[in-house]
């Protein structure tokens, strides 16, 4: 666990907040991974696994760039360049090339209304932590429900990029975290730090090529979600190709504002197996079942109940597709 130990889960007495108040910090958030050239390294704590990850975050004319790097575990290494990811598994020697649909930076989504969050999440802030030898303040989300986890965000009182980040259950146990053990801001980031580490030329290339014929890539409008968990609503209905797969998956996005949850609809192919079942990986939830020859995929960083209830819903408007 190298030095997590010296962590202290953050139990400052509270203050309930008011929704600007929050806002206030998650704006200052919003503006530091727009504006900020940074690098560091965190650690990602997920379903009793320990990842160290080595972050280069940069802004300019071009867009946003992002480079990823594991320092432990299997090699990996990923590369945002502006809409553009690039996954690299030199292990396995192959590399896979989409079109990256999240914003860049830790953490990839900001809530954009806290009054819309009021509704759902207690919300407080807590007093100042230290993370990564900087100070932080600490933003506090209780939910309300049994849909949804909590969440605590520790965000550097002086440049405002998030340190350290934990969901945690109905028993306020942290479930998943994401906390830098370092952190520099630049003024410039070198062009060849956002280059891959290795050549991989010689390796498997899969690429999803966005479909010019926008009529094939359009979402089918018969797919319904019939019983959603209070306070989520569709954010996102998309039809995109993959780079594993010669077929167009169906996406569709569902938020509460904080939590996000995404269903998958797609038909395989002769050669590939139907199955059901749920599983779990740290904070992280999913739920599969079958629907008139069509695979259905419900993931998010959600309680069970939440996936379940989302995916025992989904079904075809006129009844089959």
């Amino acid at each position: 666990m190298r030095c997590l130990a010296l962590f202290c889960l953050l139990v400052a007495p509270l203050m309930q907040a008011s929704g600007q108040d929050v806002q206030r910090w998650l704006d200052k958030m919003s503006r530091a991974i727009d504006t900020l050239n940074y690098e560091g390294t965190f650690v990602f704590v997920h379903g009793g696994k320990v990842e160290t990850m080595r972050i280069v975050h940069g802004t300019g004319e071009d867009g946003m760039r992002e480079r990823l790097v594991s320092l432990n575990g299997e090699p990996r290494e990923v590369i945002r360049d502006q809409d553009v990811l690039t996954c690299i598994w030199p292990a396995s020697r192959f590399v896979v090339v989409g079109t990256s649909r999240t914003r860049h930076g830790v953490p990839a989504a900001i809530p954009a209304d806290t009054q819309r969050l009021e509704q759902y999440y207690d919300m407080a802030l807590g007093k100042l932590d230290r993370v990564a030898g900087r100070d932080c303040k600490t933003l506090h989300f209780e939910p309300k429900d049994s849909y949804r986890y909590g969440y605590r965000l520790c965000i550097d009182e002086q440049t405002g990029l998030l340190l350290k980040s934990e969901i945690v259950d109905e028993r306020d146990q942290p479930i998943e975290q994401v906390i830098f053990t370092s952190l520099k801001v630049l003024d410039q980031i070198p062009e060849r730090r956002f280059q891959a580490s290795m050549d991989a030329k010689d390796f498997t290339w899969y690429r999803a090529e966005e479909d010019q014929d926008t009529a094939g890539t359009q979402p089918d409008a018969g797919w319904q979600v019939d019983e959603l968990p209070p306070g989520f609503d569709i954010a996102a209905n998309l039809k995109h190709p993959m780079a594993v797969s010669e077929r167009p998956v169906q996406h569709i996005v569902l938020s509460d504002g904080l939590a996000s949850v995404s269903v998958f609809i797609a038909k395989p192919g002769e050669d590939e197996d139907l199955f059901e079942g749920e599983s779990q990986n740290g904070s992280m939830h999913a739920y599969a079942r079958t629907f008139a020859g069509h695979q259905i995929t419900v993931v998010g960083e959600v309680p069970r109940r939440t996936v379940e209830m989302i995916g025992t819903s989904v079904h075809y408007g006129s009844g089959r597709p």
